[in-house]
């Protein structure tokens, strides 16, 4: 630093000492204010000699202040002084200077600066050694930043409970949306996207995401694997998933930052009656707060930043949302086909008896062999039916199918006549896909029940010509008793009513005469 000249050092201490701060006095001097701040402190480092004895003489009592200003730092600005008691208490209870300036403003018309209550906060604490990171630079529009966190305490079934916060934050921007839930399950996740897209008025190019099981099956450093409903969604909305490396959330530092901001100054400390009244809380505090303060590396407004550079490069939304579907598992029947919903849809003769994976809802199923899109079809009405498919008409009668048949027609015969009438019976109505399941059931019966039990609940179900498995198991689990056979008389020779054979003799005489 350059040695000023004495009359510039008098000067600045003339200054100084009519009460002058730093930034007025370089103001007016055109002396930089850490030339002045060093000229301030070399005037305050030269000790006082006192020239009378009297003030040499030690104290015996301290002297203690009597009123309790003291525990409050001193500050020269006159829109804090009245309420260093109030930003002292505020400071102590955890919150920040941000959410300290926005309470003054809001509760007693506060109509100072946020830097003063800024530089007034720093006296409060030490200085603390933060890590660094370095933010990699962002296009408008290129990506954004989501991320869930512990909300505020929201009042549900007669208590308070704890929401998630759900964060979407633009890199370019930091315009953000915020959103208050119960859950964190898939359908809330991807709801919770639509609902920012729409506040935004377009879709980033790439969304930036942890390791949450909502959006990542399975973290990998290399080959991440995505949920599929997350997936679908992206597809439609025309982004491109980037999770996270596993166990690095500064990867996403920008909205990791934001939730402590969101969290520091709109939530700590509040409560709300249900979730209706916190979302319109955020919507109000990102209206008048979050997206009128200026930019920490910018040094502009989130608002202008993103209404100037960022809102025209985002992509445009979709015409219709999102169609939430099921996940999964079929195995192909022997008929070649797999059951939905109640409805049997016709598969390619080569996944016979082969399991394979559908997304399904009440409009459409899809079918995949892993990430291999099979086929789809229009979900029907209904239970029982069985979908034509002109593309993949179903297979006739397999020899697997005919094999099949058999073993469940010699199974029935070990049980017994009546059982194999009844599975014959079933097995003869065409194209019945849930024929050979019934008779399988059927024969199931008899692991659980003795053998004669299921063949006379055979036997009953043929004549109520009700040709069901539910009807057999219903008969077989009704404590069926079989009926005892009639005992066999004992043969004898004599009896009252039997006559005698002398007088058959007679008898057969008399008429030939």
């Amino acid at each position: 630093m350059n040695v000023l000249k004495m009359d510039k050092q008098q000067q600045i201490q003339s200054l100084i000492g009519l009460g002058w701060s730093d930034r007025r006095i370089s103001r007016e001097t055109g002396i930089h204010r850490k030339t002045v701040l060093h000229y301030r402190l070399e005037g305050q480092s030269v000790p006082q000699v006192p020239t009378d004895v009297v003030a040499c003489q030690p104290e015996s009592v301290p002297h203690v202040p009597t009123d309790s200003g003291h525990v409050y730092p001193a500050t020269k600005s006159l829109s804090i002084e009245p309420y260093r008691e109030v930003v002292w208490r505020k400071h102590t209870s955890g919150l920040t200077a941000q959410r300290i300036y926005q309470d003054l403003v809001e509760e007693v018309e506060y109509t100072g600066g946020y830097d003063s209550v800024k530089r007034y906060c720093r006296k409060f604490r030490g200085d603390a050694s933060q890590r660094l990171f370095a933010h990699l630079p962002v296009l408008p529009g290129q990506e954004a930043q989501v991320d869930f966190a512990k909300g505020a305490l929201v009042f549900k079934d007669g208590k308070h409970r704890w929401a998630w916060l759900f964060k979407m934050t633009l890199s370019f921007s930091g315009h953000a949306y915020e959103e208050l839930v119960f859950n964190q399950d898939v359908e809330t996740f991807l709801r919770c996207h639509e609902h920012a897209f729409a506040s935004f008025g377009g879709v980033p190019s790439t969304v930036k995401l942890d390791n949450l099981k909502s959006g990542v099956l399975q973290a990998s450093l290399y080959e991440p694997v995505l949920n599929p409903r997350y997936q679908s969604f992206s597809e439609h909305w025309g982004f491109v998933p980037n999770p996270c490396a596993p166990a690095k959330p500064e990867h996403k530092g920008r909205v990791e930052k934001d939730v402590s901001y969101t969290k520091s100054n709109a939530l700590r400390g509040r409560k709300f009656a249900s979730l209706e009244e916190g979302n319109l809380f955020l919507k109000h505090w990102n209206k008048h707060w979050a997206r009128t303060r200026i930019h920490g590396s910018k040094k502009c407004q989130v608002w202008k930043l993103f209404t100037e550079f960022e809102q025209t490069a985002l992509k445009p939304l979709t015409e219709k949302p999102f169609a939430f579907f099921k996940i999964g598992s079929r195995k192909v029947d022997p008929y070649g086909c797999i059951e939905v919903l109640g409805n049997f849809y016709p598969m390619p003769a080569e996944y016979l008896s082969q399991r394979v994976q559908i997304h399904f809802n009440s409009k459409d199923i899809k079918v995949y062999e892993g990430q291999f899109f099979i086929t789809s079809f229009k979900t029907q009405s209904g239970k029982g039916r069985v979908v034509p498919n002109p593309n993949y008409p179903a297979p006739g009668r397999s020899q697997f199918l005919e094999e099949m048949e058999g073993n469940a027609c010699r199974r029935a015969k070990e049980v017994g006549p009546n059982c194999h009438a009844l599975v014959y019976r079933i097995l003869s109505v065409p194209n019945d896909p849930m024929a050979l399941r019934r008779c399988m059931g059927i024969n199931s019966l008899s692991k659980k029940h003795p053998a004669p039990i299921v063949e006379h609940a055979c036997k009953l179900a043929l004549q109520r010509r009700r040709y069901t498995y539910g009807c057999v198991r219903d008969i077989c689990e009704a404590g069926l008793v079989l009926p005892k056979p009639e005992p066999e008389l004992p043969l004898i020779q004599e009896h009252e009513l039997i006559r005698d054979l002398h007088e058959y003799q007679t008898l057969l005489e008399e008429r030939t005469v």
